[in-house]
């Protein structure tokens, strides 16, 4: 029997452009939930947390009440996810650094993107960033579990190019594994540029230097982020779902604010003419927000088929139907008696015959 490799990752954050939301609607309430049902089918996930936000709330204690009873309840739940055996990785979002706080609400205003790109940054904040990032994250497990290692990373906005801006940060912060790169994804905006048109086809490979291309003994591992073909008829049939959904009220978020607006870049082209633009409904980076009972049978066909399948997604973003179809697909896969990997790490020494 082969082994079925299913990895869940989120993005643990708020909404990041002009009104961020609230971490009680955005993270806290949609993780606590997520945490039950991944106990209750006894799976391990991947939270890359915002630590780019978490040092904000860091940096505005002092002044601000708020952000330190929210940085303490964040810091809490961050601490479950470890007690309950997820995995915990940094996230960087870096235009937190120009994040205007919102007194009155609470709230942050994200709408400045001149620093969204990592690349946009010295490589004096850079490092500061990054290490600000892995150190917060420490602060908040160590005290608890000091050999916790934190060796994962995940690029905001999926930025993770050029690499050369990572490595020196990846070396000397000791991160090992990245998981960014989306299969064949790109998109070119006044925030957001990546191209992974031209990766290779594969779920895991190591890398070095250029992170669309396998290196053979590189020193870093790319777990890459899984697209799903998604046919007219399927999007028909999941736009005309979701417009009930919605009426009867089983489709809306927790989450209440407004994410980063970004204007496409005109005439940039792919390096690969096999890549997939962002915005192509044909096909859709696998997530749990986006996984609907109308595409259920086409997720679960393509675990099927590729013996992988990773999400990634969004607490901020999951409505109540998201969390019955988590559910169902898990049911579902529970049904066909495959043996499930959940673990990322123990999939890396597999396929790479590494240790774990």
């Amino acid at each position: 029997m082969s082994t079925k490799n299913l990895l869940i990752t989120f993005d643990y954050e708020l909404f990041l452009g002009m009104r961020s939301g609230q971490p009680e609607d955005c993270m806290l309430q949609p993780t606590s939930a997520l945490l039950s049902i991944l106990g209750q089918f006894g799976v391990k996930a991947v939270f890359f947390v915002d630590t780019t936000y978490l040092c904000k709330l860091k940096e505005l204690s002092a002044r601000h009440h708020k952000c330190k009873t929210d940085l303490e309840k964040i810091s809490e739940q961050v601490l479950q996810m470890v007690e309950e055996g997820h995995y915990v990785m940094p996230h960087v979002h870096p235009h937190w650094l120009d994040a205007v706080y919102l007194e009155k609400t609470g709230e942050f205003d994200l709408t400045n993107v001149d620093k969204y790109r990592f690349h946009n940054l010295t490589p004096e904040e850079r490092k500061v960033v990054f290490g600000s990032s892995v150190q917060i994250l420490k602060d908040i497990i160590h005290p608890k579990y000091p050999d916790y290692k934190i060796d994962g990373f995940r690029a905001g906005g999926w930025s993770i190019q050029p690499f050369e801006d990572f490595k020196p940060v990846f070396k000397e912060f000791g991160i090992r594994y990245d998981l960014s790169v989306v299969t064949g994804l790109y998109q070119f905006s006044s925030a957001q540029i990546f191209d992974f048109s031209g990766v290779p086809r594969k779920f895991i490979y190591r890398f070095d230097g250029d992170i669309t291309q396998e290196t053979e003994n590189g020193p870093f591992i790319q777990v890459a982020g899984s697209v799903i073909k998604i046919s007219s008829f399927i999007d028909y049939l999941d736009r005309a779902h979701k417009k009930v959904l919605n009426v009867v009220g089983y489709d809306q978020d927790y989450a209440k604010g407004f994410g980063q607006a970004s204007e496409e870049i005109q005439n940039q082209q792919p390096a690969s003419p096999d890549g997939y633009n962002v915005f192509d409904r044909t096909h859709e980076v696998a997530s749990l927000e986006k996984i609907s009972l109308v595409k259920l049978p086409v997720y679960e066909k393509f675990l099927d088929e590729n013996n992988f399948l990773h999400f990634i997604s969004h607490p901020k973003m999951l409505s109540k139907h998201n969390f019955y179809i988590l559910r169902q697909f898990l049911k579902n896969i529970r049904r066909k008696k495959w043996n499930i990997e959940t673990d990322f790490k123990k999939m890396v020494a597999t396929h790479l015959k590494i240790s774990a």
